[in-house]
């Protein structure tokens, strides 16, 4: 196997066969331009069998182990033995780091991908993804439907199929409606203080001086609850070669979730994330979402019309006082204090 590290830590291992490397430097979702050019570089290097910059490292794996049973099983292996695969390591900063594991059958197809947690916390992340995904069984346009289970000694891990494809560029941003209409459950009416989410938010933001004008603001307001992701970003969505969706990493998935919270989030993490605007164009940004007329129709299809910037103002706070994000706490909270400014 290669390895190719990242700020000193080892970040993607591909396998050595050409083929299966670049599907798996696939899974790499490369936001930023400089990221995305090392990536074709990389790409480049792989196809012309020059891979420069990566390390080649031995693993030694045991096929009696029964995490590695559990995948040869997945790559469709009748025998004992050990599949071609491909890993892309988690943050090693955060400690529910998973990794996410690319199997080949024995023709260097892909087929399948497994998310495996080690730590304590990791565990827990992949049994809550594997558990909403159960619950959905695969019925829900744009979420995958889960393949497989491993509860074992020293892993929990998820197994999933293969989608071929990139993350969503600027230009797909267009088809957020599409992705996200039928998540609502147009059918139902929710009282917004039962959703999940807003009591967290209710239990963290409580002392918040922000917090009682907002709560006030939508006392007995009901929504059409929506499936929520709760961390809809480029990096978590493949679209396939024919323009199909797929979103990925639901350890955060919510059945009544709060609609336009996945909306937002998408484009305010690109913005924050990705393109590094300041707050005046941070505030630009979401307020043309808000004044947007395809998120005007998407208001009325949620039942949210005329509660859109407390909804933008409750996302905001909830990413502040809930989330806490390793990247982006400082922008979002002075995004949150301008927005919260402007709307008085």
């Amino acid at each position: 196997m290669r390895m190719l590290q990242k700020q000193g830590r080892p970040f993607l291992g591909l396998p050595m066969a050409s083929g299966p490397a670049l599907t798996t430097l696939s899974l790499y979702p490369a936001q930023t331009p400089r990221a995305r050019a090392a990536k074709r570089l990389l790409s480049w290097l792989l196809r012309w069998g020059a891979p420069m910059g990566l390390t080649r490292v031995v693993v030694e794996i045991s096929p009696a182990d029964p995490f590695v049973k559990f995948l040869a099983s997945l790559a469709g292996l009748v025998e004992d033995g050990v599949p071609t695969c491909g890993i892309l390591a988690g943050n090693p900063g955060n400690e529910g780091r998973r990794f996410v594991v690319v199997l080949f059958d024995p023709t260097a197809r892909p087929i399948s991908v497994v998310k495996a947690g080690l730590t304590s916390p990791a565990r827990t992340l992949v049994e809550k993804e594997a558990a909403f995904l159960e619950s959905l069984a695969g019925k829900i346009p744009g979420i995958p439907q889960l393949r497989a289970t491993f509860n074992g000694g020293r892993a929990q891990a998820l197994a999933l199929d293969f989608f071929k494809g990139e993350s969503p560029r600027p230009s797909h941003q267009r088809s957020l409606p599409t992705l996200l209409w039928p998540w609502v459950d147009a059918k139902r009416a929710m009282p917004l203080s039962e959703a999940p989410d807003w009591r967290r938010l209710e239990q963290a933001a409580a002392q918040d001086p922000r917090w009682p004008a907002l709560a006030e603001a939508t006392r007995g307001r009901t929504v059409h609850p929506a499936i929520g992701h709760g961390d809809l970003a480029p990096w978590n969505i493949r679209i396939s070669p024919q323009g199909n969706w797929t979103v990925l990493d639901w350890e955060r998935g919510e059945r009544n979730g709060i609609p336009g919270w996945d909306w937002f989030h998408y484009i305010l993490q690109i913005a924050i994330l990705v393109d590094r605007l300041p707050t005046p164009d941070l505030v630009t940004r979401g307020e043309t979402l808000l004044n947007s007329n395809s998120f005007k129709r998407y208001a009325e299809h949620a039942g949210i019309l005329g509660l859109e910037r407390e909804l933008m103002l409750g996302y905001l706070l909830h990413a502040a006082e809930v989330i806490k994000p390793s990247e982006g706490l400082s922008q979002t909270r002075e995004l949150l204090a301008a927005l919260a400014t402007r709307g008085k």
